[in-house]
């Protein structure tokens, strides 16, 4: 019998149902212009003084007090806005971080405060050759990728890239228009109902403009026309505006990057209020973002790293399968599933305990039953031998349940917990306080590395979405954390496994992040339905998050809430073999075996492709620490001119050669966009030329997925776990088109370039101990030589096998395939 919802997600019944008095809205609240009542702008009015200083320059600036009054008009009411006679001083600075990057920061007064954010903590300022001049109408700073220009009265700031273009101008007061103010232009927002202050900055949006970027939210990957509050939630699915990962960063298709270095409540708003410009308003007495310029957006996302910090890599064995359900509960459940796995060979990497592996069920207290697992480290030490890795789930809210209390009472003894100012903790759950250095101690020391000694593997960063703004914290202004509550989260289980087990080997499971989380991966996308909305939903979200500068994600394979079907399970299950990250996770059951024996042949099917193609994802993991690049790549990333492909978010490019097409709904059919070039189906290597629409009827064991031209692509053995078998035997599949393609292996030292022409391919590869075999698609040779020696293939249909072996142990080695009848 099937437990209810109640039975397995602790506390969701209507036993739990809260009294309305103790209800609060955990969603922020913004003022607007012409909805909201009693506001006031202190804008940027003109420029009174600029001192040049290095890589920039301060500027004191006069400030504009204007009221919102309304007057009648034929039954309604119209605004007007005054403007005060009094003035005040605004503080601005601008400065070069870097040759592409214009850090903008105002306050009011006559000084800017310091704003080291934990986001920024990393950051390092390169030197950068900046010239600066005034004359009487403006000032220009330049370096020689950026030119800023500020023009003084009124005042006004436009950004033009290297080739002189204006990409950015801040909009103002708007002139053409029945209403002079819309939105807040550069400069503050009053509210005198709330006594809120905000933030607030506008600029001008092309008609053209795209935006990409502020996180996961799992609606379109084009963010234009649309409004978004970036307060993080407990989403409870992923179809709707609410966010476990919102992002302050944002890029346009001109060629500019924002980040907003803030972690309080903000609104980014891209032409939802004013089809014509963008608009952002941060609460508080402080403006500070960093403008970043580019050709295209791969440059963007690098120049946003350099700011937040890289992307650290997680070990080789997590880019294997994970299974999980909510929950395992018993030992012998845990080793039957395990065995199982084994038995069918079905490859796997990871088992995962979710919420029941304490004496009650969700009362997380960083324990293992005895009763439901005993010699839990026999168990463990048997897992590790049979090829797997345990990952453990908790949670930063600690409860005090009937039996199991101790770890409450410590940390409430201790201050650990963050509560109202009079200390009450207002909650039946006590929230950590990572900003407690003591808590964060306790929590890695007495909590997370005893489980890491036992055998545990990765601990699941569950939650962190709900830390209230109206806590006190021990070091950050309650304001500051609910949304800063996830990277701090984050960071601490991500350092207590980086210094038990040291960097290479250190990652999370983690749901919540915000701007800097990319440091700790690795972060799946949440709780999601099981209907092929929540399935199309998932792709958008992981593009938004790749977008936001997070690179390692995965889904909850089969949809997390409530029963799956097969054809969704199936469906799922292929997109999320082309995913970083792949774990199966939900309600009731995920393992293939529950799902008929269809979803057992396609898991087989495309579980052993994934394995096989471990050496191409761990590769071009790797290459987003060496490049800082993508794994999972929109289109229009690597096709920034195609107007096809801008905002497309049902498909993508995994890795840089692999065009991936999942199914996303019932009936099998896709629409499919091949980009200029040729491309190769993956399957039969059927050639087609890009340019163009595609629609597909797809059946169900199927997933589109086609090879970019001049693609070389590594492949390894069939396994059922990483590490089962010597990673020195490689097949490199090369798909020659007239071109180059090149293979650059960052774990084992060797390149592959590839120059194909209309009679020949070369081929050259250094020195490498590895054993390789090259494959290639759609070549029917005449004759293969290898460093003037004729060498022996042999063909398989429409593939061409070229066994080198070892040959590159002591030198280079120059391949010539000259082509014969096609």
């Amino acid at each position: 019998m099937e437990k209810s919802l109640g039975e397995i997600m602790h506390g969701l019944s209507e036993e739990n149902i809260a009294r309305e008095e103790e209800l609060f809205e955990n969603m922020p609240v913004f003022p607007r212009i012409s909805r909201s009542k009693n506001l006031t702008m202190l804008l940027v009015h003109r420029v009174k003084s600029c001192t040049p200083v290095p890589k920039g320059c301060d500027i004191l600036a006069e400030g504009l007090y204007v009221d919102e009054n309304y007057t009648y008009r034929y039954l309604d009411y119209r605004h007007v806005f005054t403007e005060k006679p009094n003035r005040s001083t605004l503080s601005i600075q601008l400065r070069f971080v870097n040759e592409n990057t214009l850090r903008v920061t105002m306050a009011e007064g006559f000084c800017v405060p310091e704003n080291r954010t934990e986001m920024i903590g990393d950051m390092e300022e390169t030197e950068c050759s900046v010239t600066c001049s005034e004359s009487e109408d403006q000032i220009v700073m330049a370096t020689g990728c950026m030119t800023a220009v500020i023009q003084k009265s009124p005042w006004n700031l436009s950004v033009k890239n290297r080739d002189g273009e204006v990409i950015y101008r801040q909009f103002g007061r708007d002139c053409h228009s029945f209403m002079p103010y819309e939105i807040c232009p550069m400069g503050f927002l009053f509210d005198r109902n709330t006594k809120e202050q905000y933030a607030c900055e506008a600029a001008w949006s092309d008609p053209y403009e795209e935006f990409y970027g502020l996180g996961e939210n799992f609606t379109s990957v084009s963010r234009k026309g649309r409004l978004f509050d970036l307060w993080n939630t407990n989403s409870l699915g992923v179809n709707t505006e609410r966010g476990y990962k919102y992002i302050p960063f944002y890029m346009s298709s001109r060629g500019y990057g924002i980040f907003y270095n803030t972690s309080r409540k903000i609104r980014c708003d891209l032409g939802a209020t004013l089809s014509k410009a963008s608009y952002t308003m941060v609460e508080g007495a402080l403006l500070d973002y960093f403008l970043m310029t580019g050709d295209t957006i791969k440059d963007i996302i690098p120049a946003y790293h350099r700011l937040t910090g890289l992307p650290a890599v997680p070990p080789k064995w997590s880019f294997g399968i994970w299974m999980s359900k909510i929950s395992y509960g018993t030992r012998e459940e845990v080793e039957r599933v395990a065995g199982q796995m084994r038995s069918s060979r079905l490859p796997c990497d990871v088992i995962h305990i979710d919420t029941d592996w304490f004496t009650e069920n969700w009362v997380c207290d960083w324990k293992f039953d005895e009763k439901k697992f005993p010699k839990v480290e026999e168990m463990i030490e048997k897992l590790h031998q049979d090829g797997y890795k345990l990952s453990l789930w908790q949670l930063p809210y600690i409860e005090r349940g009937k039996t199991s209390y101790e770890v409450y009472d410590e940390a409430a003894a201790n201050g650990y917990f963050a509560g109202n100012p009079d200390g009450d903790l207002q909650f039946p759950h006590g929230l950590i306080d990572f900003t407690n250095p003591e808590a964060v101690h306790w929590y890695k020391e007495k909590l997370i590395k005893p489980l890491l000694r036992k055998g545990v593997d990765v601990i699941k960063v569950d939650f962190g979405e709900s830390a209230p703004a109206f806590f006190k914290y021990a070091g950050a202004d309650g304001r500051d954390m609910h949304n800063l509550y996830a990277l701090l989260y984050n960071k601490a289980a991500y350092e207590a496994a980086k210094e038990e087990f040291g960097e290479d080997k250190a990652l999370i499971w983690a749901r919540s992040a915000w701007a800097g989380s990319q440091k700790y991966p690795v972060h799946w996308g949440g709780d999601a339905g099981t209907d092929f909305g929540s399935l199309a939903s998932s792709v958008k979200g992981c593009l938004n998050l790749s977008l936001s500068g997070i690179p390692f994600w995965s889904s909850d394979i089969g949809g997390f809430w409530f029963e799956s079907s097969p054809e969704l399970y199936i469906r799922w299950l292929e997109f999320g073999m082309f995913c970083s990250h792949a774990r199966f996770h939900g309600f009731y059951s995920r393992e293939p075996w529950d799902f008929g024996q269809q979803a057992v042949d396609v898991y087989r099917k495309y579980a052993g492709l994934r394995y096989r193609l471990i050496p191409y994802i761990y590769n071009q993991a790797l290459a987003v620490r060496e490049e800082d690049t993508l794994i999972h790549r929109p289109v229009f990333y690597d096709y920034p001119s195609d107007l096809s492909a801008a905002g497309l978010d049902t498909q993508y490019l995994f890795g840089k050669e692999l065009m991936v097409i999942p199914v996303l709904n019932e009936d099998n059919s896709v629409r499919i966009y091949l980009p200029r070039g040729q491309w190769t189906d993956f399957y039969d290597d059927t050639v087609e030329e890009g340019g163009k629409w595609m629609e597909q009827v797809v059946p169900l064991d199927k997933i589109p997925v086609y090879v970019k031209e001049n693609a070389i692509i590594p492949m390894g053995p069939e396994m059922e776990y990483i590490g089962q078998k010597e990673d020195d035997q490689w097949e490199i599949h090369c798909y020659p088109m007239e071109g180059k393609g090149r293979l650059c292996s960052y774990e084992h030292g060797f390149t592959v370039e590839m120059h194909a022409s209309a009679d020949r391919v070369k081929i050259d590869c250094t020195r490498t101990d590895m054993n390789l075999t090259f494959v290639l698609h759609n070549i029917r040779p005449a004759g293969v030589q290898a460093d003037g020696q004729d060498i022996g293939f042999r063909m398989d249909h429409k593939r061409t096998y070229i066994h080198m072996g070892n040959r590159m142990q002591d030198h280079d080695i120059h391949m010539v395939i000259e082509k014969g009848e096609q």
